[in-house]
Parts: C-alpha cells; structure tokens; sequence
C-alpha cells in the first residue's frame, strides 16, 4: 500500500457523501487524469450526513430552512444565503441529469428523493416572519427541488 503521507494527490475530498461523489464526478468528467482521494471517518460511505436517517434524501434546496432566511434589523429578509444553496443544488441537479443522459448513474430516485417539506411558527411575530419570507422567496424564480 502507498504511503498516504507521501502520496501526491490532485485533488482530496473529505467525507463519502452524496456531495463528495457528485463532486469527485464532476472533476472526473472535467479531468479525467486527475488523481482523487476521498477520506471518510466512518467503516462506510454515506452513513452521516447522506444516510436516510439523517438527511431527509432530498438534496439540500435550502427553501425550507428558516435559518437560511434571517430577518434584517430593517426589518426585510434577508434571503441571499438560502437563494445561494438553491442554485448550487440546481446545478447539481443538472449535473446528475447529464449523467443519467450518459448513462453513468441510474435515475435519480436511486439516491434523491421529492419529499414535501413545510415550516411551522407559533405566534404573531413568527406569522408575520414567515410571511415576509414567503414574499421574498416567491419572487425567486429557481424550481423548488422535486418540482418540474
């Protein structure tokens, strides 16, 4: 076995998730020389973050976290950071779909899946948050994952 230590790597992912495979993926289509090492901490691939348990298995559109949407001390909210994780998340959408089309991975349901998600608030104050970011979230124009 190589020395791990002395080994010349181009490219190290760290975690053997969903998002490292579809990064080293995408690396391997743009580079196809280059020498990739993924490093996970458990006895298996995929059993944190990406396992069923953990992770809802519907990749990570980030417009069902309120904590993506902070309200500003104008008052607005501030919806860059949730609109940011969307669009990284089309883009792997995207990027799945042209391997499909090459026929590299099976469909999608073999490792994704569209469960509908809702954020519940108790009380005026979080009625009248939840509000406002709906309205600044509608004006978005990016799919909401699983929606055609």
């Amino acid at each position: 076995m190589a020395n791990i230590a002395t080994e010349e790597t181009d490219v190290i992912l760290i975690g053997a998730g969903i998002m490292s495979a579809t990064l080293g993926m995408m690396i391997r289509e743009l580079e196809p020389g280059a020498s990739i090492r993924i490093f996970e901490r458990l006895d298996v691939a995929a059993a944190e973050s990406s396992d069923a348990w953990n992770n809802a298995g519907t990749g990570h559109s980030a417009f069902c976290e309120l904590n993506y949407t902070p309200l500003k001390d104008d008052g607005t909210v501030d919806i860059s950071k949730a609109v940011s994780i969307a669009e990284s998340f089309e883009e792997s959408r995207q990027f799945w779909a042209y391997l499909i089309d090459k026929q590299v991975i099976d469909l999608p349901e073999s490792f994704i899946r569209s469960i509908p998600h809702m954020s519940f608030v108790q009380g005026r104050e979080n009625m009248a948050y939840l509000k406002k970011r709906y309205e600044a979230l509608v004006q978005v124009h990016l799919p909401v994952a699983g929606k055609k």
